[in-house]
């Protein structure tokens, strides 16, 4: 019985290693891809690095902020550009490692459509979402 539980835990203890093992190199692949956007929400605020009032439509007046969580892109910078028919603002913003969450907001000015673009200071598109404003 006891042999079979000690073959038991070592079975287990080198599955742990190996999955340990596989989501290293999973995150060293991703950093060395280049930047890329994991996660990228639209809403009302930030508290505790997270976004809070979290929607796709907003009002006149209103500020809205772009949270997003960057991978890859340590050290280096990434462009936020929001867009609303010819009018574009950016702004860029510097990472400070493998994993940041970051944000940018913008008082919308006017309604309709907008697009907010996440992109590399080369203009590489990482990620963009839409939203309206009434």
């Amino acid at each position: 019985m006891k042999k079979i539980l000690l073959g038991s835990t070592a079975l287990i203890g080198v599955v742990f290693l190996l999955a340990t093992a596989a989501t290293a190199q999973e995150m060293k692949m991703k950093a060395q891809s280049g930047p890329a956007v994991e996660q990228l929400k639209l809403g009302t605020s930030v508290q505790d690095r997270e976004i809070v009032g979290q929607d796709s439509t907003f009002n006149m007046g209103e500020k809205v902020y772009a949270w997003m969580r960057v991978t890859g892109a340590a050290n280096d910078s990434i462009v936020v550009t929001w867009k609303h028919a010819e009018i574009t603002y950016s702004t860029t913003i510097h990472i400070g490692s493998n994993s940041w969450r970051t944000w940018a907001y913008k008082t919308m000015t006017a309604s309709g459509e907008w697009t907010v673009t996440v992109s590399t200071q080369s203009g590489d598109v990482l990620k963009n979402v839409t939203f309206t404003v009434k």
